[in-house]
């Protein structure tokens, strides 16, 4: 196995070892339940070797995670181009039952248009071929169907200029606010816009990740990629600093109009 395909494949890996520990199995005594050795359940932990899909179904069935496992592989299968520092945040995002998420400069990676995705993407990767474009487009834009499957709650506030800030051209913008309208009146997303006025946040962008009653994830995004943290008082602090952005933040129906103005206000063409 390549270097790129084990990191692929490690946060998988990861999950496999933790809910065999959490159900009380030794490597030898998943092995036999799948028809291999507990060496090769080593391997798979460990990311040298890729479980088959047959052994995914099993291993959804004897830790009981209704679907949530072989989507998991799914996912990971089909995000290969996804850049290796965000492939952590994924598998987390794939176990969260809350996202909260604050954006000072760009639409959230996880409601965006394809196009969107692509122009900002193409700027980023300007050596990559179409193919590789084209995956990572399909791994960003694919991520909103999972969540939305799984009945994840999804809280995003934003800088109110990220939702008027051109990207690629003034079509791919109107079609991403018209997107981001869909999501809301549906019910499939909550959105804040924050006004730059005694704006609590203008910081670098970060989500916090809840996975279940008494645990919760931070991803610090940066230049170069991000960072997870689970440190208990900086995810405290997170916590309470995104409370401050939700309370200084307009009203959902209120970010609604202001979407409505700036299509309104945007020059035909």
């Amino acid at each position: 196995m390549t270097q790129n395909t084990a990191a692929k494949w490690r946060p998988f890996g990861a999950e496999i070892r933790r809910l065999r520990v959490e159900h009380g199995f030794s490597q030898s005594r998943l092995g036999k339940r799948l028809g291999v050795t507990g060496g090769m359940v080593g391997h798979i932990e460990r990311a040298t070797r890729v479980a088959n899909r047959p052994q995914v179904d099993k291993m959804d069935e004897l830790f009981a995670t209704e679907g949530e496992l072989v989507r998991f592989w799914k996912d990971t299968l089909r995000e290969g181009a996804v850049p290796e520092h965000f492939r952590d945040a994924l598998a987390l995002e794939h176990k969260a039952r809350h996202i909260r998420e604050y954006q000072s400069v760009l639409i959230p990676g996880i409601v965006q248009t394809a196009d969107y995705a692509r122009t900002l993407i193409r700027a980023r990767h300007p050596h990559s071929d179409t193919e590789q474009i084209e995956g990572l487009v399909r791994a960003r834009t694919s991520r909103l169907e999972d969540i939305r499957r799984r009945g994840t709650f999804l809280w995003l506030v934003v800088d109110e200029n990220v939702l008027s800030r051109p990207i690629g051209s003034p079509e791919i913008l109107a079609d991403q606010l018209k997107w981001i309208t869909f999501l809301i009146e549906s019910g499939t997303i909550r959105l804040q816009a924050l006004p730059l006025t005694d704006n609590p946040g203008l910081c670098a962008p970060f989500r916090l990740a809840s996975l279940d009653a008494r645990r919760s994830v931070l991803y610090l995004e940066n230049a170069l990629g991000g960072q997870i943290v689970d440190e208990q008082e900086q995810i405290s602090q997170a916590y309470t600093l995104f409370g401050a952005m939700q309370a200084e933040a307009l009203s959902t129906q209120a970010t609604l109009e202001l979407i409505r103005r700036i299509e309104k206000e945007r020059p035909s063409t």
